[in-house]
């Protein structure tokens, strides 16, 4: 599926729309991350029913390799009219600085920095006039949706809820996350044993959750900061003989495709999930911009771009076509861009509900 998938958009970037707005993603990880491998596919798949020449460099998970990529593009390309990517911490001045002297409008995606690196390089259109805004979404609200979903399954297998975290890494979508867990914690009164960071390793994820479950023999509830670290602690917490979703329950974020098989196998209790889409959000933004239209999807003092949705076997049913696509071949986005301009409050997006209104295919 994927190799035909890599053939189909190999051949559509040979054959660029004529004319078309040329648009540079800059995938901020490795080729194979499954997250964002997902996030470029769709994002791809959003720029050809856009009709944008979409093309698309990694950052390999580091900020230096990030900016040294970009570099090396704009030597060797013609200049894009957009480029979208994540600012990297320690690096966003020096990135912005360098796509300003290109002359390129920039859209950025999530909030990573810093509040004193935010003031380093201002709000979209301060400092920067070509950078029009940022796809973002509400990580501490998303960190609250998970938490209370597995405290409410706990409450369910009448277990008094004896919760651990296992976030990412020491930035701030960790630390966001974290203050949702921690939000909901506190407004329970449930018992907290610990949050240890894990860095987004699967490995580091297991050790960790194998340490926390010998150390906490009462934990019962497993908040982990993504999917990948959620299936590491789900094998760690059986290697020790425990029983998944009835002796204890965990979830992640990112809905994965190994993530929904295993909600579907009844093993992950929950994912939280959607921002797969800010890529094709992004797209959407760019279409708006050429279009002139002037409900475009970036974040501001009020609202997010969108709300995270969580997904548990319950939702699974219904939501199962959907969530198990390889690529959103199956959405048109240019009806999508009409659905989300007729929203008033973008913050509050049932995402779900409205990739679901757009999948019927119109060109």
């Amino acid at each position: 599926m994927l190799i035909a998938l890599t053939f189909y958009f190999s051949a559509l970037a040979a054959a660029p729309y004529e004319n078309a707005t040329k648009v540079l993603l800059v995938n901020p990880s490795l080729k194979n991350d499954p997250f964002w491998h997902k996030v470029e596919i769709i994002t791809r798949q959003a720029a050809t029913n856009l009709h944008l020449d979409l093309s698309v460099i990694h950052g390999d998970g580091t900020r230096f390799f990030q900016l040294e990529e970009l570099e090396k593009y704009f030597s060797n390309n013609t200049n894009p009219e957009y480029v979208v990517l994540i600012n990297y911490p320690g690096h966003a001045k020096i990135t912005m600085d360098f796509l300003n002297k290109q002359r390129v409008k920039i859209i950025t995606l999530e909030q990573t920095l810093s509040t004193q690196e935010k003031r380093s390089i201002g709000l979209p259109g301060q400092i920067y006039k070509k950078w029009l805004g940022e796809i973002y979404f509400d990580n501490k609200k998303a960190g609250y949706l998970l938490a209370m979903d597995l405290i409410n399954s706990a409450r369910s297998a009448n277990k008094k809820a004896v919760i651990a975290g296992i976030s990412g890494h020491y930035g701030s979508e960790s630390t966001l996350r974290n203050e949702g867990l921690l939000k909901a914690i506190e407004n329970n009164q449930v018992d907290l044993a610990q949050i240890v960071h894990a860095n987004w390793s699967a490995e580091n994820a297991y050790d960790k959750t194998l340490k926390l479950l010998r150390r906490y023999p009462e934990l019962n509830v497993i908040w982990c900061a993504s999917d990948h670290m959620a299936l590491a602690a789900i094998k760690a917490a059986k290697s020790l003989g425990l029983n998944v979703n009835k002796d204890i329950f965990i979830g992640g974020f990112d809905w994965t495709d190994k993530a929904i098989e295993s909600i579907s196998r009844g093993e992950l209790s929950a994912s939280v999930g959607g921002h797969f889409t800010m890529g094709a959000l992004a797209m959407l933004a760019i279409y708006d911009q050429e279009n002139n239209i002037a409900h475009m999807p970036f974040v501001n003092q009020e609202q997010g771009s969108f709300s995270l949705a969580l997904i548990n076997q319950a939702k699974l049913k219904r939501y199962a076509n959907l969530l198990k696509q390889q690529d959103f071949s199956h959405i048109n986005f240019k009806k999508l861009a009409r659905l989300y301009a007729e929203e008033q409050n973008i913050s509050t997006i049932n995402l779900l509900k409205m990739l679901n209104k757009a999948k019927i295919t119109e060109q």
